[in-house]
């Protein structure tokens, strides 16, 4: 699952992955429904975080 995507994800990749807006891309990580790391004011998230919401899903 998601071999293609690199391990970590930032906000516009994991739109694309979830097929998902901005503002519900942020409240996922806003949320810490998925679990993000902003860094240099960027949010990054990683792959299996991504992976384990799916399965949740």
């Amino acid at each position: 699952m998601l071999d293609n995507i690199p391990d970590t994800l930032t906000l516009k990749e994991l739109q694309e992955v979830l097929q998902i807006g901005k503002n519900t891309a942020l409240r996922l990580v806003n949320e810490d429904i998925i679990t993000g790391h902003r860094i240099a004011g960027k949010w990054l998230v990683l792959k299996e975080d991504v992976i384990e919401y799916i399965q949740k899903s």
